[in-house]
């Protein structure tokens, strides 16, 4: 009786996990800062969601190398893939709280989050192929001009959540979001800062509904366990 309660409660922690989100396909996150001292600066990360894993890939700056990642619910680990100096290498952490402080935004089922009565200005336009509504909302540290393609059964804190792995990491750009109560997935957006922090731009961009599997793929990579 006892494994069997067991085994059940394994079934029910697994399938909220494979069911979080129903977006399959790839696209790049494009981030642009605009600091008041006239500084700039531009982040891409790919993101690749399959059926049963999620992978990006953040481009590293000057000597540091790309980091792909790669999200495995099924047996609950979190692979880490990079190469120096002509090695392959990587490793892989528990898919745990600790080691991924914003999970709770990946693993929960699409439109769970907090929502508010959103403030639709009545525009209207299309971006990569998808048909978007213009917000308007504001948190008191930003305001925010949102392009939301609501077709699209993914969410912006999802997204942002698999780039806080590693203990202690923040987890303030998903909660950004469920503050502005937004559940769906914005494919432009223009966040201008009240407390003389750097202006944002955020474009969801190179949509593509297939890529290879290999994306997932350590194979080649000399690999250790953290735990």
């Amino acid at each position: 009786m006892k494994t069997g309660v067991f085994l059940l409660f394994t079934i029910y922690l697994i399938v909220p996990a494979l069911n979080a989100q129903t977006f399959t396909g790839s696209f790049d996150l494009v981030v642009n800062h605009y600091y008041p001292n006239g500084n700039e600066r531009v982040d891409t990360i790919s993101y690749f969601f399959g059926r049963d894993k999620t992978a990006i890939i953040i481009y590293g700056k000057r000597r540091d190398p790309d980091m792909r990642m790669v999200f495995s619910p099924m047996d609950s680990t979190i692979t880490n893939l990079f190469e120096m100096n002509g090695k392959k290498t990587g490793y892989i952490l528990p898919m745990d709280e600790k080691h991924w402080p914003g999970m709770q935004y990946a693993l929960r089922p699409y439109n769970a989050g907090p929502r508010k009565k959103l403030n639709y200005t009545g525009n209207e336009t299309t971006l990569e192929g998808y048909h978007c509504r213009e917000v308007l909302a504001d948190n008191g540290e930003y305001s925010a001009t949102i392009m939301l393609a609501e077709d699209i059964k993914l969410s912006m804190s999802s997204v942002f959540s698999y780039q806080s792995v590693g203990a202690g990491k923040s987890q303030d750009e998903s909660g950004l979001f469920d503050k502005f109560g937004v559940q769906e997935l914005p494919l432009q957006l223009n966040l201008k800062s009240k407390e003389e922090k750097a202006n944002v731009i955020i474009r969801v961009v190179n949509f593509n509904n297939n890529f290879p599997d290999t994306i997932f793929s350590t194979e080649g990579h000399s690999l250790s366990k953290v735990e």
